[in-house]
């Protein structure tokens, strides 16, 4: 997946599905047939989804709103600027629950990576290559020997495992990257363009390097804007209208 320059989608789902065999069995193996096998397989599905889906007509400025209202939420004891900017679009051709993924793991993302005071925009927007969803945030940024290898999965963008939060929703989740693997794999399959570009903060411009999680007590900034103007990332989903 690493070397390939054409990625097949069917192939991957193969795998998954190979994988999501084995595994099935090894669980059934060790904890016998029963419900922790069903979840297994329901959970790898939900992840991926592979199966079948049909494209509909959707309004993309309606569906992105209605999405980040049922999960505001669960991010609501955030103190973050989410800021919902659409615009009236053509419709896309797309199945409600990959779309669905692609907003939530987004925006997750963003507001994972962001510090408290931050900011986080939302927007849906028309361009000459087709109808744009976009995701910026004003947080701590890629390293740029990161930046190319954020769509492999399984490869965390900053060293967390000594002070990840591992709540959903909290600044540095420490998540593993497979969401982000999940929507590649949709991009290929739905026929979306999705890149992304990013700066590392320039105070904190290492991938070791600890953000204090809340600008107010950042030593490097007298005000949030000094924070915003430091570093963030964006995440561009285009689709052909």
């Amino acid at each position: 997946m690493k070397h390939a320059q054409h990625r097949n989608h069917h192939i991957l789902c193969r795998l998954l599905d190979q994988c999501a065999d084995e595994l099935e069995i090894l669980v059934a193996e060790e904890a016998g047939e029963g419900p922790v096998v069903d979840k297994v397989r329901n959970r790898i599905e939900e992840i991926f989804g592979c199966r079948e889906a049909v494209a509909e007509n959707i309004d993309l400025e309606h569906f992105a709103q209605e999405t980040i209202e049922k999960i505001r939420p669960l991010f609501a004891h955030r103190h973050l600027d989410v800021i919902i900017d659409v615009e009236p679009t053509p419709p896309i051709q797309i199945p409600p629950d990959p779309l669905e993924k692609l907003i939530i793991g987004l925006v997750k993302n963003a507001v994972e990576n962001t510090p408290d005071e931050g900011r986080v925009v939302v927007a849906v927007k028309n361009t000459e290559a087709g109808v744009q969803f976009l995701v910026q945030d004003t947080g701590v940024g890629i390293v740029e020997e990161h930046r190319k290898r954020i769509f492999e999965g399984f490869f965390p963008t900053q060293e967390t495992s000594s002070y990840s939060s591992r709540k959903p929703y909290e600044f540095n989740a420490g998540g593993k990257g497979a969401d982000l693997l999940r929507l590649k794999i949709f991009s290929e399959r739905y026929n979306f363009k999705l890149v992304m570009s990013s700066e590392k903060c320039g105070h904190i411009p290492l991938s070791s390097d600890i953000c204090p999680g809340q600008i107010s007590r950042c030593s490097f900034c007298d005000r949030a804007e000094d924070c915003h103007a430091s570093g963030g990332t964006s995440f561009k989903a285009v689709f052909p209208a």
